[in-house]
């Protein structure tokens, strides 16, 4: 299972505004539009043999936002196309898909003591790569929240709870694609004391109730995952130039019992530590997290990783930015067998980028993006390695108006 562990650049670490819009009643209209040409020596995510091809990314889209006291709106949406040109392999092109991503926040007093919120995040992606199978796995992901915000003593303090419920959803591709899909209720609780002017310990508890209603074409079934995690911080910026986060709890996979199956689930200590450092236009930040999340196949992986981020502002104009992520994943027992899983994967992601920004709206870009997954790990469903390697090289038009 491949994570979400390329690091997204915030946009607070950007320092680049974006357009002023186009008023639209008391909020603003913003028009977004990213062309992406991209490199890629291995779109299918193959072990070995692997093809390259040229892949033009094209996302139009909008933002809108509606700032209010009283019942605020944020909406911002992208849809498009991936398209695979096919310039090595003419069945690379069978990998184009639609894709897209939105979300949107509706908040009810939400700078009020007491605030309400609806919120959803949609995406459809065609990038193949999700599993440990090579190949196109085309899937509709959306969360559906409804959130709860209360902020006593002057905002002192801050507690949140909500409530979410989550769908990965596959296509059928042909490859009992639809076995992997899955559903969950997703509870969330937060708290936060300011003791210090920048300074706060913050308490944090989630639960991913995961279910899994399809079976594999060999009768396998995933296994459903109740899986809970707590923990306890300290939030902190230590200097004006140096903030730090530490977090540290437990985290349980709560698997129930199932005839035949005889792995045990995860239960281990979690948390995170961070340190960043912030002077004028440079942004610094080295990280260490240990964590757990459901998986099919193997019910859960077991994560430890660490990170570094880079960000440099040149003239008001350059952006430079680096990214490295290392991920060590050991993994429960197989479904598909009656002894406990050897296997043990390392994910390595590193990204550099430079963006040139000729308005405040208006921007290029170059990057180079490396990903591997490195395994002895051999596929029980087509006795194929699990393992890849991949390097892309893209050009990026982005509006932002």
């Amino acid at each position: 299972m491949v994570l979400c562990a390329i690091a997204v650049l915030a946009a607070g670490q950007q320092g680049f505004a974006r357009g002023k819009g186009i008023k639209a009643g008391e909020g603003r209209l913003h028009l977004l539009f990213s062309l992406d040409l991209v490199y890629d020596t291995n779109p299918g995510y193959f072990p070995e043999d692997a093809t390259g091809d040229l892949v033009l990314k094209i996302r139009p889209g909008f933002a809108l936002n509606f700032p209010s006291e009283s019942v605020s709106f944020d909406m911002n949406a992208k849809v498009g196309y991936d398209r695979y040109l096919g310039v090595q392999k003419a069945a690379m092109r069978d990998l184009s898909a639609v894709a897209g991503e939105a979300d949107l926040k509706l908040g009810i007093n939400p700078n009020g003591t007491v605030s309400f919120f609806l919120e959803d995040v949609f995406s459809r992606t065609g990038d193949p790569r999700y599993t440990s199978f090579a190949g196109k796995f085309n899937r509709t992901d959306n969360e559906a929240k409804v959130h709860f915000q209360l902020k006593p003593g002057g905002g002192a303090m801050m507690f949140d709870l909500a409530y979410g419920f989550f769908l990965d959803w596959f296509d059928d591709s042909g490859v009992n694609a639809t076995a992997l899909s899955s559903y969950a209720h997703r509870a969330y609780f937060s708290g936060k004391w300011k003791f210090l002017p920048k300074t706060a310990v913050a308490i944090d508890f989630d639960a991913d109730l995961r279910r899994y209603p399809n079976a594999y074409q060999d009768g396998s079934q995933n296994m459903d995952v109740n899986a809970i995690r707590a923990t306890v911080g300290l939030l902190g910026q230590i200097t004006p130039t140096l903030s730090l986060v530490v977090k540290a709890g437990y985290g349980d996979s709560l698997l129930p019992s199932r005839t035949g199956y005889t792995g045990s689930g995860y239960r281990s200590a979690i948390g995170q530590a961070e340190l960043s450092y912030t002077a004028g236009t440079t942004f610094l930040q080295f990280g260490y997290s240990r964590n757990f999340q459901p998986v099919v196949l193997f019910v859960y992986f077991g994560q430890d990783r660490i990170y570094g981020r880079f960000r440099q502002q040149i003239a008001g104009k350059f952006a430079l930015s680096a990214d490295v992520g290392f991920d060590f994943l050991s993994y429960g027992t197989s479904i598909q067998t009656a002894s406990p899983s050897d296997r043990t994967d390392y994910f390595l992601t590193a990204r550099v980028a430079a963006d040139y920004y000729a308005l405040e709206w208006l921007n290029f870009g170059l990057g180079y993006s490396f990903q591997g997954v490195f395994t002895d790990y051999t596929q029980p469903l087509n006795g194929s390695a699990a393992g890849y390697q991949k390097h892309m090289i893209d050009l990026h038009v982005g509006i932002d108006y």
